[in-house]
């Protein structure tokens, strides 16, 4: 039986350019300390053991409490009560978002316009023009509604 060397050499070579960064990745840490060596005034996002997720700035982190500025209030949540601790960061790509809506939009109206066209009827091309009108701008409200959402967050702590 004859040996096929590339199909070999390939999972070789993924298995070899994918192995430093499974290696280098840590995973989430259950360890408090690491919450309170967190930056005053860090952008956070707590997820309680009950499901709620409270948004807020970092004030400071106790052996039994983390306290946080929600809407320019303080806000304590205890320890027990956490399950998870994001930290975000970056700006919200609210333009790149509505322009990706923007496009899908526009495709999707100008196709619901091109189905109502019809040779036989006067004036029927305006169904092209006012469903690309349309869809464009309802999906770039629709982008920029999903793109203010949307930030990277980086999980600090995590308790199962």
């Amino acid at each position: 039986m004859k040996s096929k060397p590339l199909p070999i050499l390939l999972a070789l070579t993924l298995l070899f350019t994918q192995l430093p960064t499974v290696c280098a990745q840590q995973g989430p840490s259950n360890d408090w300390s690491v919450v309170q060596q967190l930056k005053t005034n860090s952008r956070l996002m707590v997820r309680q053991k009950n499901g709620k997720e409270i948004k807020g700035k970092m004030i400071e982190a106790t052996d039994s409490a983390l306290t946080i500025d929600k809407e320019g209030k303080p806000m304590s949540i205890a320890r027990a009560d956490i399950k998870q601790i994001y930290v975000t960061f970056g700006r919200a790509q609210k333009g790149k978002w509505s322009l990706i809506g923007a496009g899908a939009g526009a495709g999707a109206g100008a196709g619901i316009g091109a189905l109502k066209w019809s040779p036989d009827r006067d004036d029927s091309e305006i169904w092209i023009a006012m469903g690309l009108l349309i869809g464009t701008g309802v999906g770039a409200l629709s982008g920029l509604a999903f793109g203010q959402s949307r930030r990277d967050r980086e999980l600090v702590y995590s308790v199962m």
